[in-house]
């Protein structure tokens, strides 16, 4: 069965939609090692191991999260596709993640204490047989220097991963579509 996830598809006719492939099962092995990789990748943020996130990313990663809207049932999606939360690529993931580790940035001095939660894990084979299409929901719980309030985030995100020739996961693509069209927190410096 073929389902349309991802509604912003590339006009690129012979690039596949997302999700167009046969999806995977929970007992088939690619499909655990996609989920224990999206494990491992939450916990490594977790720990705020910026350095070794970034080795888990593929050099061509489109890193995307569009603004959440209110609209009318019948009006169109609820999420903008030309304004942005992040938009990024690889390079200046580097950049941020280096700006974090080796200044002062003070939206990430110090660093925030948060749990990323993943859950119901959709996997589809891709355009290649190395290349899986991922659907998961977030919850991304945060907080602050001695603050006793948490930040509470949920999302939806549509991710594409990439085995390596040497069999290692890498992410090649996500997009976070958030719940809210206000985010309930002081800032996004996080990866999600």
């Amino acid at each position: 069965m073929t389902e349309t996830l991802n509604p912003d598809q590339p006009s690129d006719a012979s690039v596949p939609a997302f999700g167009a492939g046969r999806r995977l099962r929970a007992t088939e092995p690619r499909y655990m090692e996609v989920l224990d990789f999206l494990w491992e990748e939450a916990s490594v943020l977790d720990r705020d191991d910026l350095i070794g996130w970034k080795a888990m990313l593929d050099q061509a990663i489109v890193y995307r999260m569009p603004v959440c809207v209110t609209r009318k049932r019948h009006s169109g999606e609820s999420f903008e596709t030309a304004t942005m939360h992040f938009d990024e690529d690889y390079l200046s993931i580097a950049f941020r993640i280096r700006r974090f580790v080796e200044t002062q940035a003070w939206a990430a001095d110090p660093p925030t204490r948060a749990r990323r939660f993943v859950t119901g894990v959709r996997v589809w084979q891709g355009a290649t047989p190395d290349v899986f299409d991922v659907t998961s929901s977030l919850l991304l719980v945060r907080s602050a220097d001695d603050d006793y309030r948490t930040d509470i985030l949920t999302a939806e995100r549509f991710d594409r991963v990439r085995f390596a020739a040497d069999g290692t996961p890498l992410l090649r693509d996500r997009k976070i579509i958030a719940d809210q069209s206000t985010i309930g927190t002081h800032n996004l410096a996080v990866f999600l």
